[in-house]
């Protein structure tokens, strides 16, 4: 038989511990790199809402507005996430938070937040009906609900309020982890007591950035097209899905007259509005 020099044997025997001894190697090329993002979740036809008879994608702009917003940002928007498929919480409906409705003899609108940081707003009137719903995330949730709160609304006593007439009216309801709650309505064209006016434009605030995006709060919004699927158009007409091109262009035929358009996948949302389950009635 034959033995290995005892030189030899030292040597194969101190090679592992040698390796463990040393720290690992980082190679300069991916040094710092960190993971890359996760890609955007996506859905098909069956979580995307229907759009509403006559509605719209947003509020339509006059161009004194388009000069505006070019300065504006929307910060209440900011790491909020689309509102798609059942917004239950352990099997049941979320509770209400806050509830703000104004109307007038023209306009409609309603603001809604519930827990999980749900936010459902409809509007009737200029532009056609909008129903929209986006979920906040977290830490704007509390901003809200430390601003407009049972304690702050309470403060605000009845006989500082100018009383609803029967054309403008106003509510605002708040409620506690209890489910009580403290409302007030009011005049929404009157003057109103600063610690009421400070909750409202808060309410106004987030309505309008809702009202006025284009992409969170549409479901089409990763939306991933497959033949045979219906979308209603900004401007009511209703197109079917003819053809995907490698994933990514869409050809869409208009179901009332003969026009096939081309969309790019990522630029769905800017153009469509919803299926037609309201829109074909």
């Amino acid at each position: 038989m034959h033995r290995l020099p005892i030189v030899a044997i030292l040597i194969l025997a101190a090679a592992p511990l040698a390796a463990q001894s040393q720290p690992p190697q980082i190679l300069p090329e991916v040094r710092g790199l960190e993971p890359a993002p996760p890609p955007p979740p996506t859905h098909d036809i069956t979580q995307v809402d229907p759009a509403p008879l006559g509605g719209a994608i947003a509020i339509p702009l006059t161009e004194r507005d388009r000069k505006k917003l070019k300065k504006y940002e929307i910060p209440e928007l900011a790491d909020c996430r689309q509102a798609i498929g059942s917004q239950r919480i352990d099997g049941r409906l979320p509770r209400p938070l806050v509830d703000y409705s104004m109307s007038t003899s023209a306009v409609y609108q309603r603001l809604s937040i519930f827990e999980g940081g749900l936010v459902v707003v409809e509007s009737r009137g200029a532009g056609g009906p909008m129903r929209k719903k986006v979920i906040i995330p977290p830490d704007a949730l509390a901003i809200y609900l430390r601003s407009v709160s049972t304690t702050a609304l309470a403060a605000v006593h009845g006989d500082e309020l100018n009383k609803p007439r029967d054309t403008r009216r106003a509510l605002l309801r708040v409620y506690d982890p209890k489910m009580n709650y403290v409302e007030r309505q009011f005049d929404p064209m009157a003057r109103m007591p600063k610690t009421l006016s400070d909750q409202v434009v808060l309410m106004q605030d987030l309505m309008r950035a809702i009202y006025l995006d284009r992409a969170v709060t549409n479901s089409v919004a990763g939306y991933m097209p497959n033949v045979g699927d219906q979308l209603v158009s900004d401007d009511k007409k209703i197109y079917k899905v003819t053809r995907v091109v490698s994933g990514k262009i869409v050809e869409l035929r208009c179901l009332s007259q003969p026009t096939t358009i081309y969309v790019d996948v990522k630029d769905l949302y800017n153009y469509f509005i919803g299926t037609p389950g309201a829109a074909s009635r």
